[in-house]
């Protein structure tokens, strides 16, 4: 396997544990654990990490090394306002040329996302960190499927060169209480409502629904981060 081939494979590897919650915000990525994971050398793992750094979900310290990013109040709001500027016309652009293989994968996707959401409202202690971890993994899948499918080649690669669902997701990791029983219901609520305005082709409702989705998410976030930062 090729040196490039090694280190996008190290890439989506420490990714993916950060997505998953698998390496948390403040951990120390150590060279030579994960290049001991991948079975490789030292050079695509700090490629990996490089890149990463400069997509903003790994922050180098110079003398220290490289670390998880912790995201602030501020930048949780620029990654939703980055949201709020491309995912309504993502989905407006969906609506005209999702085919039928895609709207069963967003179906099954939903699905999936109604039962976890039911077994979460089930539990007398709340969501753990596990549901979260599951919650925003499907949360992911979901908006990106639909980004792809606004058939936006730039869209797509600018979504994917700010990394801003992986950078937003990312940034809720670590707050299973996060998921409280009026934020599940009302994503659940207006998912399948979005799904609805999908198969139906309808552009201007798909497009008002990820708006009001964007306003309720942004709202939500930052009042349980204010939360928190209370003493």
């Amino acid at each position: 396997m090729s040196v490039s081939s090694l280190s996008e494979k190290a890439y989506q590897h420490i990714r993916q544990q950060v997505i998953l919650g698998e390496l948390s915000p403040g951990d120390r990525l150590v060279n030579r654990s994960l290049a001991e994971q991948l079975g490789t050398s030292f050079i695509p793992v700090r490629e990996a990490i490089s890149r990463l750094a400069s997509e903003g979900l790994v922050k180098q310290v110079a003398g220290a090394g490289a670390f998880v990013r912790s995201f602030d109040r501020q930048e949780i709001s620029e990654i939703y306002d980055v949201r709020d500027l491309f995912e309504p016309f993502a989905a407006a652009q969906a609506a005209r040329f999702l085919t039928d293989h895609e709207l069963e994968e967003l179906r099954v996707l939903l699905e999936s996302w109604e039962s976890h959401g039911k077994k979460i409202l089930n539990q007398k202690a709340g969501a753990s960190q596990g549901d979260l971890d599951r919650w925003l993994e499907i949360n992911e899948r979901f908006h990106s499927l639909i980004i792809s499918a606004s058939r936006n080649r730039l869209l797509s690669k600018i979504t994917n060169d700010v990394n801003v669902l992986s950078k937003c997701f990312a940034a809720h990791r670590g707050s299973p209480k996060l998921l409280s029983e009026k934020l599940v219901r009302s994503t659940l609520k207006t998912h399948r409502q979005l799904y609805e305005a999908l198969i139906k082709r309808d552009s201007e409702s798909a497009r008002e629904i990820v708006c009001q989705q964007l306003k309720f998410g942004r709202k939500s976030v930052l009042n349980f981060f204010d939360q928190k930062q209370t003493p």
